[in-house]
């Protein structure tokens, strides 16, 4: 037994050793192949759009195929197992919001710890969530909305684009503060919701400023008000919650991102993110996003986001505590 004991620590400290002397080679050689970026959602929101944005991007600085490879529903977690399924090498990636480590955690059980097992790698743009209604539903803002509650007890619905993220989280705080007469629809990502908002199959739900600002603009949709404390630039007639004198609604700092396997040997993990940083911060990139009404992501470290996250989560953590949400299963 004990010379089997011995066996194995040789055999662990050679392979500690090879790993040591391997990943800087690694990480000088990536990338040589094809690179995948996994998408937690269907095509046609944010993280599909920022994706496709970033995949351009990379194949220009990096001389290599991207391909963005959509796997929408489960709260994330089956684009997450898919990351997982991957080898840690740098050429499979997930682009998503960072809700995926700070808000769905919290309220959907998964075999794995999220904080853990990913690691933000990068921002690609910041997110701001607004509510919007059909354009056809009677309130004009939040004060008529809660008072059209009260009067139509159970006949508002609210879509909500994925259980446990920003989403998700801001229509339970709604819901809450209506006095429970919302109901919250559940929806496998926000193009599907967004649609039968537009058809008044629900009347309500949060969604980022860049996915409805062009539809209020058209007169399809009617926004309410915007989960800051200040206005959006490309809505600056609504006001933000904190406007309102309703500072729960205005919750930290979210973001679309690019996310890895923590088990990525530091070089490459160091290499990737460095890879990551010339395209978010390439002026090109940059214009790309404005054009798409996207908002500049944070410049921050990958140790900077980490902190970040853990001041978010800790956030959500007290509301979800407070609203007395369920866990739900994976």
């Amino acid at each position: 037994m004990a010379f089997n004991s011995m066996k194995l620590r040789v055999f662990a400290i050679a392979a500690l050793s090879w790993l040591t002397a391997v990943s800087p080679a690694l990480a000088q050689q990536w990338p040589d192949k094809p690179i995948r970026l996994i998408v937690p959602a269907p095509p046609g929101g944010i993280s599909d759009a920022a994706a496709r944005l970033l995949a351009e991007q990379l194949r220009a600085s990096l001389g290599q195929p991207v391909v963005v490879d959509n796997k929408p529903g489960g709260s994330a977690v089956i684009a997450e197992r898919a990351l997982m399924s991957a080898p840690a090498d740098g050429y499979t990636l997930m682009v998503g919001p960072s809700s995926v480590l700070t808000d769905i955690p919290l309220t959907v059980k998964t075999p794995y710890d999220p904080l853990k097992t990913f690691t933000y790698v990068a921002e690609i743009t910041s997110m701001f969530h607004v509510l919007v209604a059909n354009a056809n539903f009677p309130p004009n803002n939040v004060k008529e909305l809660l008072d059209y509650t009260k009067s139509h007890p159970r006949s508002v619905s609210i879509a909500n684009s994925s259980v446990g993220n920003r989403s998700d989280l801001l229509g339970e705080m709604l819901r809450a503060k209506s006095g429970n007469d919302i109901l919250v629809v559940p929806y496998k990502g926000s193009a599907p919701a967004l649609v039968d908002l537009m058809g008044n199959q629900v009347q309500l739900t949060f969604d980022v400023v860049s996915n409805v600002a062009p539809l209020v603009k058209s007169g399809k949709l009617k926004a309410l008000a915007i989960a800051s404390s200040t206005r959006s630039q490309y809505l600056p007639k609504v006001p933000g919650f904190g406007e309102l004198g309703l500072p729960d609604f205005v919750l930290p700092h979210a973001s679309v991102g690019v996310f890895m396997l923590s088990s990525t040997p530091k070089p490459l993990a160091d290499r990737i993110q460095s890879e990551m940083a010339k395209v978010v911060h390439a002026p090109k990139f940059r214009e790309a996003l404005a054009a798409q009404g996207f908002d500049l992501p944070q410049d921050a470290s990958m140790d900077q986001l980490r902190q970040i996250l853990a001041a978010t989560m800790a956030n959500n953590r007290a509301i979800i505590k407070k609203l007395q949400l369920e866990i739900s299963p994976d």
